[in-house]
């Protein structure tokens, strides 16, 4: 089986973006030769497949079904340089939601609209050592903030919380900088992402809800780069965007 792939690099978070084609039965043994490839670099794949709903230019649907916003951005932004367009609404796995993403293409960046959390639940090892658990409907996050960069800890919680959601992150955030441990139940799998682009926007919603309303930016430095979150708060509803530079590699093809 043969089957056409694009890496996508926004902030070092290397998404594989491949092409429409590739049956629903035969979507994890792609995922799992892309993710095994050590000259591609993957930390997550996508799968591009028709629209469910009217006016969607394309559909991504993640390998194991959850959201992720750098992967929505990265999809809109390739599908705005193939058609040299500034703007697009796309379909991402983990959302009912519609998503504009809004690109440069000279400056090569993307800004995606995200949809908002639902609630927050705290969580944590002690009594004294509660964090809060930002749940959205693809994907939810533990808000660790102040807290250093600790792998143990975020194995600890991910086998603790996060084994009851399709995905789960562990942000830890101190100032403007974020360092994101994500854990996908279908595959099984935990990794050291290089950026979160919903793991930024659950921080971000986070850090604005104690925020008078108007509009707040934030910028993430993270391993692999920026990732630049916009919110908008006006009498208890929230919008957001998040943002930054995008790469795009020529496609491949991979035969397995």
């Amino acid at each position: 089986m043969k089957f056409t792939v694009v890496m996508a690099n926004p902030a070092g978070n290397r998404t594989a973006i491949v092409r429409s084609g590739v049956p629903k039965a035969d979507r994890q043994k792609v995922a799992e030769a892309i993710m095994a490839d050590p000259a591609l670099k993957a930390e997550q794949v996508g799968f591009e497949t028709r629209p469910l709903y009217g006016g969607s230019l394309g559909r991504l649907e993640m390998a194991g079904g959850e959201f992720c916003g750098n992967a929505a951005r990265s999809f809109g932004y390739l599908l705005c340089t193939e058609r040299e367009i500034d703007h697009c609404k796309i379909e991402i796995s983990g959302t009912r939601e519609k998503l504009e993403v809004i690109c440069d293409l000279e400056r090569e960046t993307a800004a995606a609209q995200m949809p908002m959390p639902d609630l927050i639940e705290m969580a944590g090892d002690e009594a004294d050592q509660l964090y809060p658990i930002v749940i959205s409907r693809g994907i939810s996050h533990m808000i660790c903030q102040d807290r250093e960069f600790d792998e143990a800890f975020a194995r600890r919680m991910i086998d603790k919380f996060g084994k009851n959601y399709s995905a789960f992150g562990v942000m830890f955030v101190n100032g403007d900088v974020l360092t994101p441990v994500v854990y996908v139940k279908e595959p099984e799998s935990i990794c050291l992402e290089s950026s979160c682009g919903s793991g930024s926007l659950a921080a971000a919603w986070f850090l604005t809800r104690n925020k008078e309303d108007g509009f707040h930016s934030y910028s993430f430095e993270q391993p692999g780069g920026t990732i630049t979150v916009n919110m908008a708060k006006r009498q208890g509803r929230y919008a957001g965007t998040i943002g930054g530079k995008i790469a795009l590699e020529d496609p491949i093809e991979i035969e397995i």
